[in-house]
């Protein structure tokens, strides 16, 4: 397989440190389907990108250190260096980017022990920062595999996936799901579902082929997901305190994250629903409505049929063609996405209109919302690239073809394992 730059680069610093020992990569992803749903305990889609973040290590002639490069911030003209112990390791104040690097050392160090050889570790990314596609988490993912391959581990997917999202979550202390991590983690298709418990459920994603474009907007995860919450926390409770069946409040019992959405029919909550203020009615539509259009998308998926039915009850004309049905639905998502949760952005539909125009089968919102990016569905190489071009003269300040990427990997070049 032909390396990319950025896999050529780390390896050739690691080579010129006296002999590369390691080299690991993971993917960033895309939001496919089910967008806002996982702080709801409903599951999530995401799509794993051909865009990689490369990992190289060797020895170091300094036992029980590390030292760290990124190429990437090397790149942009800021601190891209970092040095620590290995049996002093703590996190730095503030968001010094070597914390990333910090947390997973300290993690595997608690778990499996000190790595007392000497390490220089470089990395460099093909993930677009700060674009809602899980450039962090494509960082940690990479890492992790990377210790887990010198200390001789054989770690699933979702060990490491949780690995990372402890690193990110429990010890640096950022406020993230897994959803990231696990997309990282795994690569291709998945539907990453929370309840009773963890479990992954893996798609085919061959052939299919999306552009990703970035509005240059930039969003606050941390304003838009409190806001959904709490208005979801308010409409559930005037259900509950409204003329409803035992058996209907039962379901609506707790919080955002405890009613059984799943459960829950639009038309049984329809009058129910006529009493809220729209606002507040709008995100209990939202939830019920993505969730079902989600199960459908799935089923096309994973059969590479369209179901007339199952689209007649989303309110869809029937096509033979199973990608384009597919496309109807990111559609439908978009739209529920815009019209009934507010996460849209004048910039984000003058682009998506454009690309729809272009040929595009489905344009969504891939994130939170209020910028950020947006995933266009499309049938040819030839459709891509229109489609591209359209996103360009509509103002995204970057844009990419992909197709569904792989998940995480390494493996031990020379000089066998550390300990």
């Amino acid at each position: 397989m032909e390396l990319s730059q950025a896999a050529r680069k780390v390896l050739e610093k690691a080579r010129s440190e006296g002999g590369a020992t390691c080299f690991s990569s993971a993917p960033g992803r895309a939001d496919f389907l089910n967008t806002h749903q996982d702080y709801k305990m409903l599951p999530v889609v995401p799509v794993a990108i051909e865009k990689r973040t490369f990992v190289a290590c060797s020895k170091l002639d300094k036992p029980g250190v590390v030292r760290v490069k990124s190429l990437t911030l090397e790149r942009e003209g800021v601190e891209s260096e970092d040095v620590f112990k290995s049996e002093e390791v703590e996190l730095m104040e503030g968001k010094w980017f070597g914390n990333y690097f910090r947390s997973i050392h300290m993690l595997f160090s608690k778990r499996y022990g000190v790595l007392k050889t000497g390490l220089a570790i470089y990395v460099d990314s093909e993930v677009p920062v700060a674009s809602g596609l899980a450039s962090s988490a494509a960082l940690h993912v990479s890492l992790a595999a990377m210790y887990a391959k010198l200390l001789g581990l054989s770690l699933s997917k979702m060990e490491l996936a949780e690995i990372a999202y402890e690193a990110e979550h429990n010890i640096m202390r950022i406020p993230c799901g897994r959803l990231d991590q696990y997309a990282s983690s795994y690569g291709g298709i998945i539907k990453l579902d929370f309840k009773p418990t963890i479990s992954v459920e893996e798609f085919d994603g061959s052939g299919l082929i999306f552009v990703i474009a970035d509005s240059g907007v930039r969003h606050s995860t941390a304003e838009i997901h409190p806001a959904r919450q709490s208005e979801l926390d308010t409409a559930v409770k005037m259900l509950r305190e409204s003329n409803i069946s035992e058996s209907l409040r039962r379901m609506l019992e707790g919080n955002h994250a405890s009613v059984e959405w799943r459960l829950l029919e639009e038309d049984v909550l329809g009058n129910c629903l006529s009493t809220l203020p729209k606002k507040l009615a709008n995100r209990i539509i939202f939830t019920l409505r993505m969730q079902r259009s989600t199960e459908v998308a799935l089923e096309i998926l994973k059969y590479r049929t369209a179901n007339k039915a199952s689209l007649e009850r989303l309110g869809l004309k029937h096509t033979e063609d199973w990608s384009e049905a597919l496309g109807e639905i990111v559609n439908m998502q978009h739209i529920l996405l815009r019209d009934y949760y507010d996460v849209s952005h004048p910039k984000l539909e003058e682009m998506r209109n454009a690309a729809l125009e272009a040929g595009a089968l489905g344009v969504k919102i891939s994130g939170a919302g209020m910028g950020g990016s947006l995933l266009a569905l499309v049938k040819t190489p030839e459709d891509a690239s229109a489609v591209e071009k359209a996103f360009a003269d509509a103002g995204a300040s970057s844009v990419f073809k992909t197709g569904v990427g792989e998940g995480a990997s390494a493996s031990i070049l020379s000089g066998g394992k550390h300990a």
